[in-house]
């Protein structure tokens, strides 16, 4: 496990993750934490953390790059649904001054939190760092496997980019 392989987008990402579960205890609605009033947002919101820590510990502890990207595309959409559910709570179901419900500090923290662990994940995404001493080791393992290379195929002169099948001059 190297530290040293997390992104500001990983970073950021589990923050958030971490920070929306704390979130989750806070007052939502009327005093009733996220635990008491959300159903199916409840979920969605719970599935954003877990896909947002599954992408920093997958960042920490595998080799192939490709789990993580797969678990941050993930996070991304998780999120967006997430995003439009809680918007939905907050704005249409529970709106203004004149609502039968009073909204708490802790949906709005929980609706930044949701972005924050979207924005981490696409900034995951778009982050390749190729050129760090990480990015040159995986390159340099997967060559070595390939081994040496191999010569052209009879009949081509690579010099001069002919295959077989051209015709003579």
């Amino acid at each position: 496990m190297d530290v040293r392989r997390l992104r500001s987008g990983e970073l950021l990402a589990g923050v958030s993750a971490v920070g929306l579960v704390i979130a989750l205890f806070a007052e939502w609605f009327e005093g009733e934490n996220a635990w008491q009033t959300l159903k199916i947002t409840l979920v969605a919101t719970l599935a954003v953390a877990l896909l947002a820590l599954t992408l920093v510990v997958l960042t920490l502890t595998s080799r192939a790059v490709a789990m993580a990207v797969s678990a941050a595309a993930i996070t991304v959409g998780a999120a967006a649904v997430a995003s439009v559910l809680l918007l939905y709570r907050i704005v249409l179901d529970e709106p203004g001054d004149n609502a039968a419900v009073e909204i708490g500090p802790g949906a709005y923290l929980g609706l930044l939190f949701v972005l924050g662990c979207a924005a981490g994940a696409w900034r995951t995404l778009a982050d390749e760092r190729t050129g760090t001493s990480a990015s040159r080791r995986q390159t340099e393992r997967v060559l070595a496997v390939r081994g040496p290379p191999r010569p052209p195929p009879p009949g081509r002169d690579p010099g001069r980019g002919q295959g077989p099948r051209a015709r003579p001059k």
